[in-house]
């Protein structure tokens, strides 16, 4: 019984100790953070395609217009993911999602 006051007890101080470490890591990084203000976007894409390749690339050419009108370059811009999907024989539809930060 003894043990598992003194485990208990343990796990508390360790959750207290977890709940102040990033606390007290984000305070500091705050000062830095504080020169540069970075804006962060997500763009979507679909398409209807030949093919499962070929509806993936036309989403993802379609989010990164999106991303373009938008003011975005290519190179700030991460692919989060290309889906495609069968709908008919020979018909397919894609989707594609873009992270951007500048």
């Amino acid at each position: 019984m003894t043990s598992m006051l003194i485990r208990g007890g343990a796990a508390i101080v360790l959750a207290g100790l977890a709940v102040l470490a990033p606390t007290v890591a984000h305070a500091d990084a705050g000062v830095h953070a504080e020169a540069s203000v970075q804006e962060t976007r997500v763009f979507t894409g679909f398409a209807y395609e030949n093919s499962p390749k070929e509806a993936k690339r036309e989403a993802e050419k379609r989010a990164r217009q999106n991303a373009l009108i938008s003011g975005f370059l290519n190179e700030q811009c991460v692919l989060l993911y290309a889906n495609s999907s069968r709908l008919a024989p020979g018909y397919y539809a894609g989707d594609a999602a873009i992270n951007c930060t500048r």
